[in-house]
């Protein structure tokens, strides 16, 4: 089959969308399929290219930043590879078209479909579906209208958690979506055994924004410190505009000792990050499906999550559901876990296990190739139809 996947995002660019779209596209090559990436580039990163067997196609849109994107950059990069997609389609005659966003790069679809009746399949991510950031209220009365009709003529709609879906029905309870996870690789990522065992290392990774929390806990240090009978360090991986607020953040807390800032990194870094921790924090305001906490429970850690959109899925006797604003009961977890090596040990198997069982790459990958050949299916018995 050849596959044309439209995303603004995909690594090093981007965050845990990017890291799925990346996932897939590699998975599906990997099936025997021909997948064309067409994204978003970023400084000297523009053109195409051959990346683990998928063609990449790289639009100079003056892309600012590596980890986010504004709605001007985001247009950008629609206006450019609206008419790219359309040469793409007309050279390699594509069977169909997979669409990362809805907004973004939902319009690409829906114009390739209206032009030449290419199927498309949009997966959702979560901030392209209204009410997931308040942030965006005026941003999702702009674009409602058009994502009402991508919707609508999509060949499948796709979210990556129950919760994520839920949240798409208030939009538009007419909508059929399927529930497809995001995947992880987990020959990649495996749990490693740590030899300290006199320090706890507490990891978050992700974007350094505000909706991802870690104001929230950064403030819980002092005690949670107090309470434990080991050392404790949170070790943050991740870049973005709040990073300045939460060094400061650790100046008034007097946790700068504790805390230990690591920049951006590229996802083939992050493995060691994983294996080097002994439990995973994402207080999160709103999530999707977050790869990171799937990558950590791969490897093998018990996980503090905030309750949002994928946590009711992802948290089954392997960790907490906290909540930073009862402070009390959020420390409780935390050195619950630090003070208990078999507790960690015991929640961290059933992070691998639950991922083993639901989570993996394959399985992933499976469903989405089930959509895409219902999809053929049903193009194709409508065409014999119509002739």
């Amino acid at each position: 089959m050849k596959i044309l996947i439209v995303s603004h995002e995909y690594p090093p660019i981007g965050g845990g969308g990017a890291n799925a779209c990346f996932y897939l596209s590699k998975s599906l090559v990997n099936n025997g399929h021909t997948v064309t990436v067409l994204t978003t580039g970023f400084e000297e990163l523009v053109g195409e290219m051959n990346e683990n067997g998928v063609n990449v196609i790289r639009l100079n849109t003056r892309r600012k930043s590596k980890t986010s994107s504004s709605f001007v950059e985001m247009f950008s990069y629609l206006k450019k590879a609206m008419k790219v997609a359309e040469v793409l389609h007309k050279k390699n005659h594509y069977d169909i078209c997979q669409v990362f966003f809805g907004i973004p790069a939902g319009p690409i679809g829906l114009h390739l479909k209206r032009k030449f009746n290419l199927p498309y399949v949009v997966r959702m991510g979560g901030g392209d579906v209204p009410g997931f950031q308040k942030r965006f209220k005026y941003i999702y009365k702009l674009t409602n209208p058009f994502l009402r009709k991508i919707w609508k003529n999509a060949n499948s709609l796709i979210a990556n958690s129950e919760g994520l879906k839920r949240l798409a029905l208030d939009f538009d309870r007419k909508s059929q979506i399927a529930v497809v996870h995001n995947g992880v690789n987990i020959h990649e990522f495996t749990p490693k055994h740590k030899e300290n065992d006199e320090e706890i290392n507490i990891l978050f990774v992700s974007r350094l924004i505000e909706r991802k929390g870690l104001q929230h806990i950064i403030p819980l240090l002092p005690e949670i410190k107090e309470k434990s009978n080991k050392k404790v360090v949170l070790t943050v991986v991740g870049g973005g505009p709040y990073c300045d607020y939460l060094i400061q953040l650790c100046k008034e807390y007097n946790v700068v000792d504790l805390v230990n800032f690591e920049g951006h990194k590229n996802h083939d870094q992050l493995l060691q990050y994983y294996q080097n921790a002994d439990l995973f924090v994402l207080p999160s305001s709103k999530e999707g499906m977050p790869n990171v906490v799937l990558e950590a429970m791969s490897c093998g850690l018990p996980i503090l999550m905030t309750k949002c959109e994928g946590s009711k899925e992802l948290i089954q006797d392997n960790g907490f559901i906290i909540n930073p604003s009862l402070k009390e009961q959020t420390v409780k977890n935390f050195t619950e876990l630090i003070n208990d090596k078999e507790l960690r040990i015991k929640l961290g198997l059933n992070s691998r296990k639950l991922i083993e069982n639901a989570y993996s790459l394959e399985k992933v990958v499976q469903s989405y190739e089930s959509i895409y050949n219902r999809v053929m299916e049903v193009e194709e018995n409508e065409s014999t139809v119509t002739h």
